[in-house]
C-alpha cells in the first residue's frame, strides 16, 4: 500500500496495456473489437467483464482499501481503525469535480445521492462516477447529465426533477476540490 497516488501517466499506460493486450493483433495490426472497452470495465451486475474490479483501478485518491490480514507498521492500523468516523463526518466542496464520486461521496446536501435518490441510482451506467464526469459544459453555462441506463417512465421524471432541485446551488470550476470535517 503506499501513500502516493500513482502517476495518471502511469495509470493511463497502464489501461493502454490492458486494451493492447484485449484488441492488439500481431505485428502491430488490431484484432476485432467484440465488444467496448466501458462494457470490459463494467460491473458484473451490469454485464461487464469486471477487469477493472478483478485487477484494480485508483480509487479516486480520497481513500485506500482496506487492507486485509497483518500488514505493514502498528501506526497505520490504528489510523484506518478510525477511518470509518472520519469517513462517516467527512464532506467534500466541489472544485473541478475529478476527485469527488457524484452517487457516493458526500458533497450535496446532507445524505449521499445513492442513499437520496437509490431509484436512480440503481439505473445509471456508472456508479462510481465523478462530479466532473456528471457536470457537462456544452449546456449553456453548463448541466448535469446523469448518464442513465434507460429512458425514464413518466412516473419517473419528479425523481429526476428533484435531484436536480437538489443540484441547482452546485457545479464545476476551476478550483481543485476539498475535504472537511462536518461540524455535528
Amino acid at each position: 500500500m503506499s501513500v502516493f497516488r500513482m502517476p495518471k501517466s502511469v495509470a493511463r499506460r497502464i489501461e493502454k496495456l490492458q486494451r493492447d493486450f484485449l484488441w492488439g493483433g500481431a505485428n502491430g495490426g488490431n484484432k476485432v473489437h467484440l465488444v467496448r472497452w466501458e462494457v470490459v470495465c463494467a460491473d458484473k451486475e451490469k454485464g461487464g467483464l469486471v477487469l477493472e474490479a478483478k485487477y484494480g483501478k485508483e480509487e479516486l485518491g480520497w481513500r485506500t482499501r482496506k487492507a486485509n490480514g497483518a500488514f505493514g507498521v502498528g501506526v497505520w492500523k490504528e489510523i484506518l481503525k478510525e477511518s470509518t468516523w472520519c469517513w462517516e463526518n467527512m464532506g467534500f466542496k466541489v472544485g473541478k469535480g475529478n476527485r469527488i464520486r457524484f452517487w457516493t461521496d458526500l458533497w450535496c446536501g446532507n445524505n449521499v445521492l445513492s442513499q437520496g435518490f437509490p431509484n436512480l441510482f440503481s439505473m445509471v451506467v456508472h456508479r462510481n462516477v465523478t462530479v466532473e464526469e456528471c457536470w457537462d459544459q456544452n449546456v449553456g453555462q453548463g448541466g448535469w447529465n446523469l448518464r442513465l441506463l434507460r429512458d425514464l417512465n413518466d412516473w419517473e421524471l419528479g425523481l429526476v426533477g428533484n435531484l436536480l432541485v437538489e443540484l441547482r446551488d452546485y457545479s464545476v470550476n476551476l478550483e481543485d476540490d476539498s475535504v472537511f470535517l462536518e461540524e455535528r
